[in-house]
């Protein structure tokens, strides 16, 4: 399995699969300079992060760069025909998805990581230059819970675009469920009901600012978990031709 996940990492290299992972994390912190050089007072670390950065990433640009991400992916193998080598390799098909579920679930977790890492770096910047550097200290505690929780939540929500990606060979769909997703969470989110904090989409939304973020955490971790087996019988039995 380490050979195969090498494998998988060393697709990515050069792609623009592995160029959108990198430079979409920025976009938070890029939104998070901007806000602070503009603002007359300077605001509180705790704040950026669980008031701005956290929610504009992982309610609308998460989504969409992982419905992106997967379809770069699905793509690697849909150009030359790359299934038809793959899958005659003398290799367990489940072992092969899994693999690239595994590679996809982590880099998600990269980015965000990264959008943490280039929000401090950028903020941290900005806020020397413009003379409004942000009060108080970094609540690594809590941001750390946060974060944990959300990468549990947005489970599902990666293995259901990882599952269409592979699926099916036009860029298009995933897209389209990255997409509509999104909008439907913007609709859960204006009208403000619970009647489906189910959904993969409104999981994050739920983990930011429901009582109780736990529950979906964890609804989010199992039913990625329950899919990702779904998804590997099912690709294991399809066929890519």
């Amino acid at each position: 399995m380490i050979a195969m996940l090498h494998v998988e990492i060393r697709k990515l290299n050069g792609s623009l699969a592995l160029l959108l992972a990198v430079l979409a994390p920025a976009l938070p912190g890029l939104l998070a300079v901007l806000s602070l050089i503009s603002t007359d007072r300077a605001p509180q670390w705790g704040s950026i992060f669980t008031g701005f950065v956290l929610p504009i990433w992982s309610f609308f640009l998460l989504p969409m760069v992982v419905a992106a991400f997967t379809a770069l992916v699905g793509q690697i193998e849909y150009r030359a025909r790359g299934w038809d080598h793959l899958l005659a390799l003398p290799i367990a098909r489940w072992r092969l998805f899994l693999a690239k579920a595994i590679v996809v679930l982590a880099v998600s977790a990269m980015m965000t990581m990264l959008v943490l890492l280039f929000t401090w770096v950028g903020v941290s910047i900005g806020g020397a230059i413009s003379g409004q550097a942000p009060l108080g200290t970094l609540p690594w505690a809590k941001l750390g819970h946060t974060v944990s929780l959300l990468l549990a939540g947005t489970t599902m929500l990666i293995v259901i675009q990882l599952w269409v990606a592979l699926r099916f060979a036009s860029f298009v769909m995933p897209l389209v469920v990255g997409i509509g997703g999104t909008l439907v969470a913007m609709s859960v989110a204006m009208t403000r009901t619970d009647q489906a904090g189910w959904f993969p989409w409104v999981l994050p939304l739920k983990i930011l600012t429901a009582p109780d973020p736990v529950r979906h955490a964890i609804l989010g971790g199992i039913g990625g978990l329950i899919l990702l087996i779904i998804m590997i019988c099912d690709l294991s039995r399809h066929d890519f031709r």
